[in-house]
C-alpha cells in the first residue's frame, strides 16, 4: 500500500460508527447514514489515487485492478451473505426468507441497489426496511458499478487530457450528480437513494482530491489555509450527522456538505500533519477503521434479524449489537479479509477460488431456498407450516380489497372507478366521498356499515400518508411523498363540488411531527366546504397500539423467547387532545359535523390488537383491520343505531332530492 494514511482509517472509523449508530438509534445521530457518504468519498479518494499512479508509470492494468478488487471486497462479502442467507430460513419467515435469498442472488453480481430500487415496497403498509438483512449492500453495489467504468475512464483520458481540464470536466459532473439527485428524488426518491448517477458526485468528490494531490495542488494553496480548510471540513460533516435527517431530501444538495467535509479533511491531511490529522490517527480508532468493511457488513443484518424478530432495539440490545459487530469484524478481518489479500495467485485462480465458486454455491443456496424450501430447512419446525397456516387465516390488509381505493399516486381515472363506491344498491348515485390518507381507507368497512342502515352511497379514495387538506401539503408529509401528494390532491380538490357530504379522515395525530399546523389546515378546509353548503363529517383518530407486530404470532414459531402479548394500552393523550379539537371545531360550526368510533374500539379507554373472541382488531399499531372495520360499524349500529352524523347524510341526501 502506498503513501498509508492512518488518519483516514480513523475517518473511516468514524463513518461506520455514524452509521451503525444511527441504525441502533436514530435519535443519537438523526445524520449518521451520512456515514455512507463519507465512505464514498474515501473509496474515490483511495482507488483513484492508485489507478492514476499506475497509469503515470506505466504500471496500471485492468486485470490487476480487479484482481486486488476481488481480493478486497469478495471474501468477506460473500461470507455475510452465505451467514445471512442461511440464517434467514430458520428466522424468517417463508415469504421474507424467499426475498432474502432474491435479494441475495443480485448482490452476487453487485445489483443490489437495482433490485432494492425496483422491488423495495415503500408503500404505507410496506414491511420496514429496517427487517431486509441484506439492503445495505446497496452501496457496494453503486461502488462497483461506478469502478466498472471508471478505470477505463482515466485510461482514455488522464493520460492524454490536460490535468486542469479534466479536473474541470469532472467537478462539473459532480456538481450535476447532486443536483440531478436534488431533481429526480420528487418523482424517483429510491432511484435517487439507490442509484449511481444520484451518487457519482461523492465518488467523484474523493475522486478530485486524488487528482489534486497527485498533481501537488498543495502548492498553490497557502499554508495558512489548509488548516483552517480541515477544520471547516470536520464541521461540515459533524454539522451533517448531527444537523440532517431522515425527513430531509438525501441524497442531493444536502450531500453536498457532508461530502465536501470529508474531502477538504482528506486534502487537508494530506498537506498538514496537525492536530486534527493526528486525532484521527489515534489507535483505536484506526484499529476500527481497518475493519470498518466487515463492520458494515456484518452490522445491518444483526440489526435486521434482531428488529425482525423482537421489533425494538433497546439500550442493551444496541450494545450487544455493537459489541457483536466488532467481534464478528475482527474475526472477518483477521481469518478472511486478510489471508485472501496476501493471496500470491494468479488473477484467473482467484477469480474462481475467492468469487466464482463461493458466488455458485451461494447462487444454489438461494435459488433452493426461493424455489426449494429452503432445502427444507424450514421443515425443521416441526409444525411450522400448519401452525402459519392457521395463524394466516386472520391476516386481513386494507389494500387488498378491490373496494378500498387507496393509491400512492392518484390519476384522473381514479375518480371515476366505480369499484369505489359503496352503498346499497337502491341508493341514488354517489353524492357522499370519503376522503384523506391510509387512516380514511381503514375506516371503508364501518362507512360501509352506516351506508346500509342510513340508505347512501359513498366513494372513498386515499392517499397513503398524504392528508386530505387544502393548500400545500409540504409542512406535513416526508420528502419523498410531497411529489405524489401534490398531485394526487390537486386531482381531488377542484371535484369535492360534485359532492353533497365530504368525510375527512387522516392521522391526524401523525403529521404533528413534522408540523403542528395540521388541524388548522384541516379545520380551515372544513370551513371552506362548510361555507359551500356541504356538510362535513371530521372523523376521528384511531388509537394506536405500542409496539404491535402484526406478524408476531407467526413469527414465535421459529424466533425463541418471543412473546406476542395482549396487552390493554390507554388511548395515548396526543390522540385525545387532537380528537377533542376536532369535536370542539365541529361543535360550533355548522354544516361541519363530527364522529370517534374510539368508545367502540377501545372500552373503558383501553385499546388491544385482538379482541375478547381473539381476533384481531388492527392490522399494524395505528391501523384497523377491514374486518374489524365492518364489525366495528355493525357493533356501533346495534348500540346506538345510526349515529347522528351520518342520519345527517340521509336527511341531506333527501333534501337535494326535494330541491
Amino acid at each position: 500500500m502506498t503513501d498509508y494514511r492512518p488518519d483516514i482509517d480513523g475517518l473511516r472509523a468514524i463513518a461506520v460508527l455514524s452509521v451503525i449508530v444511527f441504525h441502533i438509534d436514530k435519535e443519537l445521530l438523526p445524520g449518521g447514514f451520512v456515514g455512507v457518504d463519507i465512505f464514498f468519498v474515501i473509496s474515490g479518494f483511495l482507488i483513484t489515487r492508485n489507478i492514476v499512479t499506475g497509469i503515470t508509470d506505466g504500471s496500471f492494468s485492468i486485470l490487476e485492478f480487479y484482481h486486488r478488487r476481488v481480493k478486497r471486497i469478495a471474501p468477506a462479502l460473500l461470507l455475510v451473505v452465505f451467514t445471512t442467507l442461511v440464517f434467514a430460513q430458520f428466522w424468517l419467515l417463508p415469504e421474507d426468507a424467499e426475498r432474502t435469498a432474491d435479494s441475495a442472488l443480485w448482490s452476487l453480481f453487485s445489483l443490489s441497489n437495482f433490485y432494492f430500487w425496483l422491488n423495495l415496497d415503500t408503500g404505507y403498509f410496506a414491511e420496514a426496511s429496517n427487517e431486509l438483512p441484506l439492503l445495505h449492500l446497496w452501496s457496494l453495489g453503486v461502488e462497483e458499478q461506478f469502478y466498472l467504468m471508471w478505470p477505463l475512464f482515466l485510461m482514455l483520458f488522464y493520460r492524454f487530457c490536460r490535468v486542469r481540464i479534466l479536473f474541470i470536466a469532472l467537478l462539473c459532473v459532480a456538481l450535476s450528480s447532486f443536483v440531478y439527485a436534488e431533481h429526480v428524488f420528487v418523482d424517483d426518491p429510491s432511484f435517487a437513494y439507490y442509484m449511481l448517477p444520484t451518487r457519482a458526485g461523492e465518488l467523484l468528490s474523493g475522486a478530485l482530491v486524488a487528482i489534486a494531490v497527485l498533481n501537488q495542488a498543495e502548492r498553490a494553496v497557502s499554508s495558512q489555509v489548509i488548516v483552517p480548510l480541515g477544520w471547516i471540513g470536520a464541521v461540515l460533516v459533524v454539522g451533517s450527522l448531527v444537523g440532517l435527517s431522515e425527513k430531509d431530501v438525501f441524497p442531493g444538495l444536502y450531500a453536498i456538505p457532508p461530502s465536501l467535509g470529508t474531502a477538504a479533511i482528506i486534502f487537508s491531511g494530506h498537506c498538514q500533519n496537525d492536530f486534527l490529522r493526528r486525532s484521527l490517527s489515534i489507535r483505536p480508532l484506526v484499529a476500527i477503521g481497518l475493519i470498518s468493511y466487515s463492520a458494515y457488513l456484518w452490522h445491518w443484518p444483526l440489526l435486521a434479524f434482531l428488529h425482525y424478530g423482537y421489533n425494538e432495539i433497546t439500550p442493551i440490545t444496541g450494545a450487544a449489537a455493537l459489541c457483536g459487530t466488532l467481534a464478528l469484524a475482527w474475526m472477518t478481518y483477521r481469518f478472511v479479509e486478510q489471508p485472501a489479500r496476501r493471496s500470491r495467485s494468479r488473477a484467473v485462480t482467484v477469480f474462481f477460488q475467492q468469487y466464482i465458486a463461493p458466488a455458485g454455491l451461494i447462487a444454489c443456496l438461494g435459488l433452493g431456498a426461493m424455489y426449494l424450501d429452503g432445502f427444507g430447512l424450514r421443515s425443521l419446525s416441526g409444525s411450522y407450516p400448519t401452525e402459519l397456516h392457521k395463524i394466516r387465516a386472520q391476516k386481513t390488509r386494507s389494500f387488498n380489497y378491490s373496494y378500498v381505493c387507496q393509491e400512492k399516486r392518484l390519476a384522473r381515472g381514479d375518480l371515476q372507478n366505480d369499484d369505489c363506491i359503496l352503498g346499497p344498491s337502491f341508493a341514488d348515485d354517489a353524492n357522499v366521498i370519503l376522503w384523506g390518507d391510509s387512516n380514511a381507507s381503514h375506516y371503508v368497512g364501518m362507512l360501509a356499515s352506516f351506508a346500509r342502515e342510513a340508505g347512501f352511497k359513498f366513494r372513498n379514495v386515499a392517499v397513503g400518508a398524504c392528508p386530505g387538506i387544502d393548500g400545500d401539503p409540504k409542512p406535513f408529509v416526508a420528502a419523498n411523498r410531497l411529489s405524489d401528494c401534490r398531485l394526487s390532491l390537486n386531482i381531488v380538490r377542484p371535484r369535492l363540488e360534485a359532492f353533497d357530504v365530504v368525510i375527512l379522515s387522516s392521522s391526524w395525530s401523525s403529521y404533528r411531527g413534522r408540523s403542528d399546523r395540521l388541524i388548522q389546515a384541516a379545520m380551515k378546509t372544513a370551513e371552506r366546504l362548510a361555507r359551500m353548503e356541504k356538510l362535513v363529517i371530521l372523523l376521528g383518530k384511531v388509537p394506536t397500539i405500542a409496539r404491535f407486530d402484526h406478524r408476531c404470532l407467526e413469527k414465535s414459531l421459529s424466533i425463541p423467547f418471543l412473546d406476542c402479548p395482549n396487552p390493554n394500552n390507554p388511548v395515548a393523550d396526543e390522540i385525545t387532545d387532537v380528537n377533542g379539537r376536532l369535536r370542539a371545531f365541529a361543535a360550533k360550526h355548522q354544516n361541519v359535523a363530527y364522529f370517534d368510533a374510539t368508545p367502540y374500539l377501545c372500552p373503558k379507554g383501553q385499546c388491544a390488537a385482538f379482541d375478547k373472541n381473539g381476533l384481531r382488531q388492527y392490522r399494524d399499531f395505528a391501523h384497523i383491520t377491514m374486518s374489524a372495520s365492518w364489525n366495528l360499524g355493525q357493533k356501533i349500529l346495534r348500540h346506538q343505531g345510526l349515529p347522528l352524523p351520518f342520519a345527517l347524510i340521509k336527511h341531506k341526501s333527501h333534501q337535494m332530492a326535494e330541491d
